[in-house]
């Protein structure tokens, strides 16, 4: 099963179960399954790599926290992997927990907030 995902090419579009531990997710908004990077859609998460002020890091590390919490707590996953890639490059990708979107998950904590692309709003005060 995760052969045939890191196989994929990026406009293909199929949803599998995969084992939470496959997964490494880099911060509350990137994962990654080997050497491939997913940037996830739907949400943003404060920035970990390179913030803008303190308030910032704080959030972004508790987001991050919080996203491993939830995928590693589910155990199986199912991990959609869209078409097309952002601007560094990453595959573009949802994580369902039970069926929930990680990032609503993440939204309803005040954890991430809605995104879908464009100029992000500032997390610093």
């Amino acid at each position: 099963m995760l052969g045939s995902l890191l196989g994929l090419a990026p406009t293909q579009s199929p949803a599998e179960m995969i084992r939470a531990s496959t997964l490494y997710m880099i911060d509350g908004d990137t994962a990654a399954i080997g050497e491939l990077r997913y940037r996830l859609v739907g949400y943003d998460t404060p920035e970990t790599y390179r913030p803008r002020c303190s308030y910032e890091k704080a959030l972004g590390e508790a987001a991050t926290k919080r996203a491993r919490e939830l995928v590693y707590n589910a155990g199986m996953v199912e991990f959609i992997v869209l078409p097309g890639r952002d601007k560094y490059g990453r595959g573009l990708a949802r994580i369902l927990i039970r069926g929930k979107d990680l990032g609503r998950h993440l939204i309803g904590e005040r954890l991430a907030r809605p995104y879908n692309g464009g100029r992000r709003q500032s997390w610093c005060q």
